[in-house]
Order: C-alpha cells, then sequence, then structure tokens
C-alpha cells in the first residue's frame, strides 16, 4: 500500500468528482490512485443522500445518490486503479520531479502529480451521548450512519436514533420499507426539520421515543437482536441507523502549502493551484461562474486530469475521445 511504488497521478477524495477522475485519468492510460478519507467512496451523495432522487446529471431522467455512486465505483473500477479507503493525508512533500503524500497512518504515497478532489473536508458523524458507555464496542464501530445498501432495511425491524431532520427523514423513507421502524431522540424536539414532516412522523404508526436514550444491545455472533430504551423498554431490533449532527475535519490545505481564499482554492482554466503539479477540482475549487454541482465536478476532472497528464508528459495529447480510445 504505502510503499515507493510512483504513480502518474494521485487523487484526494473519492466523491463524486474524484470517482470520475479517477476513471478518466485510467482512460488515458494514466498509472492512477486514489486515496478516500472515509470507510465509503461516494463523498456527500453516499453521506446525506443516498436514498434522494437526482435529476441534474445527464443521462439519467432521474437516479438515486446510492445508484449513482454504485455506477460510479464501477466505473472508476474499469481499469483497476488502486482505490484506497481510510487515509487521511496529513502532509505533502514535493521533491524535485514528484511528491509523497503522509497518510495520518504513517503510509507514504509517492506521485508525479496530485488532483484535490476533496471539497472542504470529511464529515465525521456524532453519535449519542452515551454511545462509548455501551456494550458491543466492535459492533459499535459498525453501525450505520447513512441510507447506503437501504435494501438491507427491506422487511426488517429498525431502530433510528437521531434528534434531527436526518433521522426524522431516515424514518419517513424506512416507514414504506422495513417492517417496523422506531425512533429514539434524546432531545425533547428534532432540530432543523421542517414541521410538517414532524407532524407526518407523528401522525404515522411510527413508535417515538423522545428524551430517551438507548441504554443496552442485545448482539449475538455480531448480529444486533434487540435495543433497549431507557433500561426498560426492549425492541426487537434487526439493524440500528444514528446520526446526531456532523463534525468537520477540514481539508488541512494550509499544512500542504495550497494557496486558498476564504476556505476554497482559487483556479483559472486550467484547474491549476499555485503549487505546479497540485491540480484540483469539485467543490473545494473557486472560480467565476462555478457551480456546486455534482456535472460541473466531472467537467472539472476531465480538464485537471487532462492538464495534470501534460504537466508530466508535455507531448501527451491534451484530449482525447472515449469513441477514439475504445474502438
Amino acid at each position: 500500500m504505502g510503499d515507493d511504488e510512483l504513480f502518474d497521478i494521485t487523487i484526494i477524495g473519492g466523491g463524486t468528482t474524484g470517482l470520475f477522475a479517477t476513471y478518466y485519468a485510467t482512460m488515458r492510460n494514466m498509472k492512477v490512485k486514489l486515496l478516500e478519507s472515509q470507510s465509503q467512496f461516494g463523498g456527500k451523495v453516499m453521506q446525506f443522500f443516498p436514498e434522494k432522487l437526482i435529476y441534474d446529471v445527464g443521462g439519467y431522467p432521474d437516479i438515486s445518490g446510492e445508484d449513482l455512486v454504485k455506477q460510479m465505483i464501477a466505473q472508476a473500477n474499469r481499469h483497476q486503479p488502486e482505490m484506497l479507503s481510510n487515509r487521511w493525508v496529513e502532509s505533502i512533500e514535493q521533491k524535485s520531479d514528484h511528491f509523497i503524500l503522509n497518510t495520518s497512518d504513517g503510509e507514504q504515497h509517492f506521485t508525479k502529480v496530485v488532483l484535490l478532489a476533496t471539497g472542504s473536508g470529511t464529515f465525521h458523524t456524532k453519535m449519542p451521548d452515551n454511545w462509548d458507555a455501551l456494550p458491543f464496542p466492535e459492533f459499535r464501530k459498525h453501525v450505520a450512519t447513512n441510507l447506503m445498501n437501504r435494501e438491507k432495511y427491506h422487511q426488517k425491524n429498525v431502530v433510528i436514533t437521531a434528534n434531527n431532520k436526518v433521522g426524522v427523514g431516515w424514518a419517513l423513507y424506512l416507514k414504506d420499507h422495513a417492517k417496523s421502524v422506531t425512533v429514539v431522540n434524546p432531545d425533547s424536539k428534532f432540530h432543523q426539520v421542517k414541521e410538517e414532516d414532524v407532524e407526518q412522523l407523528r401522525n404515522s404508526s411510527i413508535p417515538i421515543h423522545m428524551e430517551s436514550h438507548i441504554t443496552n444491545f442485545d448482539v449475538k455472533e455480531n448480529q444486533l437482536q434487540s435495543v433497549e430504551i431507557n433500561e426498560t423498554i426492549t425492541v426487537e431490533t434487526d439493524a440500528l441507523l444514528t446520526y446526531h449532527g456532523l463534525e468537520l475535519q477540514a481539508t488541512p490545505l494550509d499544512n500542504w502549502g495550497v494557496a486558498t481564499y476564504k476556505g476554497r482554492i482559487l483556479v483559472k482554466g486550467d484547474m491549476a493551484t499555485n503549487i505546479p503539479g497540485i491540480f484540483a477540482a469539485g467543490d473545494i475549487v473557486q472560480y467565476e461562474g462555478k457551480t456546486n454541482l455534482i456535472a460541473s465536478g466531472y467537467s472539472e476532472a476531465i480538464t485537471a486530469v487532462n492538464k495534470a497528464h501534460l504537466f508530466i508528459d508535455p507531448r501527451a495529447t491534451e484530449q482525447l475521445y472515449s469513441t477514439v480510445i475504445y474502438r
């Protein structure tokens, strides 16, 4: 993994922009590595709206966030690049003809050029206040914090612990798919949610436990059997979801030496940063006319990869059509 193998391009950030950049760079016959800080690829789409329909991606009248991410991962893997998750890049060392990316777990990754597709950073989901005091720590590590792989909840008994609009949205979505849904909220109200959504939840058959906590689990062979609420109520449970807000771990652009303005990387038409050999695309960049759309990230990724290719090989063709490459 973290050996001295030199790659043509290393992409930091495995959201939709980073995934498409990974595919496009391999299509251009570059040796490619992708580093993602989360345990899953897909970025904000994976984390925030996998169950929602997206209507502004070319070629799809509509597509769910989850299906888009799955399609993009399959596309990115077409030419078998190296795709690594759980890699947080702490520093970037610039050498005469390459860069060394140092990760938080002590790995080093060597690359001729870098493409930043990090967004503003990685979001970590907050857990209930008493989470660390609950049993089965190995099980707790893998409790879902998003609705990816939503088919696994079909006709299952699901418990959601959440205090905000995300939990309400999950409950309203799952009530028509799961066998049962139970909501546990440690607060006296749901935060940042439309009142009509709360009313819809209250008017449903979903049990809602306000000012309540999960106080125990029953787990057998790492499979959840039931959840205890307030030490008095036991709910048969097949799956647990949790969401109590977010903490942003900001992309350490200052540590990397990348110049920013108001938290964004200012780029021009070539998607180049202030450091020769480091390019950027997606939500982290800013330029006149910028739009923060999934489709915009695709176009920026294409430009960044093509310019990066030229940077390491001035004889390279700046642009190639896929119909020419895949004859």
